[in-house]
C-alpha cells in the first residue's frame, strides 16, 4: 500500500506531464544510451519572437503588372459571359403537369346516372351489372375465349457485330501511319446520327462583356441594403472631387432571364440601389442636385463615377 501511495505521489509531481510520459521517461532511463540523454532545445526556442511583417525577406517572383491585369480582364470576361448565358437560358424550373380531368356523372332519361370515362383514363374496375337470369333456368358457364399470340410487339434490335482492328505490323525504325481524317462514327440499327453532329459550336451572341467603369459598391443579394464596410470605397470614389462636380450613380439588378417582366424587376431593384447609394452620398456631403442616378437590369451592386454611364 505504501508503494502505491508513493507511485501516485511521484506521478502527480510532474504537473506538465501525464502518467504515460512519466512511465515512458522511466523506461528510457532504464534502457540508457542516447535515448536517455536530455534532448536539446529547438532552434530559436529562447530567442526573440520574429516579426511577421518582415517575412519573407526574399522578393517573391510574380508576373509583370501588365500580365496580371491581362489575366484579370480575361477572367472578368469569362465571368460576365457565363452570367449572360445563364440569364439567357433562364431558370431550370419545370412546371408540374395539370391534374387529369375528373369524370362527370351523366344522367339518362330514366333518371339513372352513369359515369363517363375521360379520354386517357382506364374504365372502372367494377363493370355495370348485366340482365338478371330467368327463374327456373340454370346459368351456363361462358365458353372459354381463345387466346391469340400478340403480334404488335416490336422485334428486338440486333446487337452490333464486334470487329477487331488489327494494326499493320510496324518495322523497326519506321513511324506508324496516321490517317488524315477522323474515324467514321459508329452506327447502330434503329438509331440515326443527327446531321448537325459534326457542325461547329454555335457562336455566342455578341454580349457587352466589358466591366462597367467606376467604383463598385456591394449590396446584399436581392436587396437594396448596402453591405458593411463600404465607407472606404465611397470615400475613395469621392476623393479629388470639386465642390460642384457631378457624381453619377448606376445601380444594377439581379435578373434570372431576359423576359420583359424579369427585366422590369431588375431595373426596379437597380433604381432602389441607386437611390440608397445617393442617400449615402448626401450624408458624405454631396449635394442632391449634383447626383445623377440610372439603373441596369443585369450587373452587380452599384457603381460611382464622375463620368456619365
Amino acid at each position: 500500500m505504501t508503494g502505491m501511495v508513493s507511485l501516485m505521489v511521484s506521478l502527480s509531481a510532474c504537473g506538465h506531464r501525464d502518467a504515460v510520459d512519466t512511465v515512458d521517461n522511466w523506461y528510457h532511463q532504464y534502457q540508457g544510451g542516447e535515448i536517455a540523454k536530455q534532448r536539446p532545445p529547438a532552434p530559436g526556442a529562447h530567442g526573440n519572437y520574429p516579426r511577421v511583417g518582415l517575412t519573407p525577406t526574399t522578393t517573391v517572383e510574380l508576373p509583370s503588372p501588365s500580365a496580371r491585369q491581362a489575366l484579370t480582364d480575361k477572367l472578368t470576361l469569362q465571368r460576365n459571359l457565363s452570367q449572360h448565358l445563364a440569364v439567357a437560358d433562364g431558370p431550370l424550373t419545370i412546371a408540374a403537369p395539370p391534374p387529369p380531368p375528373k369524370p362527370r356523372p351523366a344522367s339518362t332519361e330514366s333518371g339513372s346516372s352513369m359515369s363517363v370515362v375521360a379520354p386517357g383514363q382506364t374504365p372502372p374496375a367494377n363493370p355495370a351489372p348485366g340482365p338478371a337470369p330467368m327463374p327456373g333456368k340454370q346459368a351456363q358457364p361462358a365458353p372459354p375465349k381463345a387466346t391469340t399470340p400478340r403480334t404488335d410487339e416490336a422485334p428486338e434490335a440486333p446487337l452490333p457485330e464486334v470487329t477487331r482492328f488489327a494494326p499493320p505490323p510496324i518495322k523497326p525504325g519506321e513511324l506508324p501511319q496516321i490517317g488524315d481524317l477522323p474515324p467514321v462514327a459508329p452506327r447502330f440499327p434503329g438509331f440515326d446520327i443527327p446531321r448537325d453532329a459534326a457542325l461547329p459550336d454555335i457562336i455566342p451572341p455578341a454580349y457587352d462583356l466589358t466591366e462597367p467603369h467606376g467604383t463598385l459598391i456591394r449590396f446584399n443579394q436581392a436587396s437594396d441594403q448596402m453591405a458593411r464596410g463600404q465607407d472606404g470605397a465611397i470615400g475613395k470614389a469621392l476623393s479629388g472631387r470639386g465642390p460642384h462636380d457631378i457624381v453619377y450613380v448606376k445601380g444594377f439588378g439581379e435578373i434570372t432571364s431576359f423576359r420583359p417582366s424579369e427585366q422590369v424587376l431588375g431595373i426596379r431593384l437597380g433604381l432602389l440601389r441607386a437611390r440608397s447609394l445617393a442617400q449615402t452620398l448626401i450624408l458624405h456631403g454631396v449635394a442632391a442636385s449634383d447626383i445623377r442616378i440610372s439603373a441596369g437590369a443585369l450587373g452587380r451592386g452599384a457603381r460611382i463615377d464622375r463620368s456619365p454611364y
